[in-house]
């Protein structure tokens, strides 16, 4: 999670070059990069809170969806029509925040 929170908020980190029997991918993908998704509250409040683990990144990002949601993490709809925006449950706020 710290990962993609820290590339999601505009942030270089490593990559190394993924290659399967289809396809090789040199650089990191731009698509959906910074899309706002339901599932940062989840993750925050498991492990920066429950675990006391290091989510620094994790935490900034969950900071950012509240901030767009008005206060609170929404629910799969509320991200668009399209799949992605239904990829959570959602209403992480309201279920997650410990």
């Amino acid at each position: 999670a710290e990962y993609a929170a820290k590339y999601n908020l505009g942030k270089d980190v490593p990559y190394t070059t993924y290659q399967n029997s289809d396809v090789t991918q040199t650089v990191i993908s731009e698509n959906s990069r910074g899309d706002v998704r339901p599932i940062w509250e989840l993750l925050y409040n498991h492990y920066g809170v429950l675990k006391k683990l290091n989510a620094t990144w994790t935490k900034q990002y969950r900071d950012m969806v509240v901030e767009k949601g008005e206060g609170a993490e929404g629910g799969g709809g509320h991200y668009g029509g399209t799949s992605g925006g239904f990829d959570q449950l959602g209403y992480g706020t309201l279920l997650y925040s410990l």
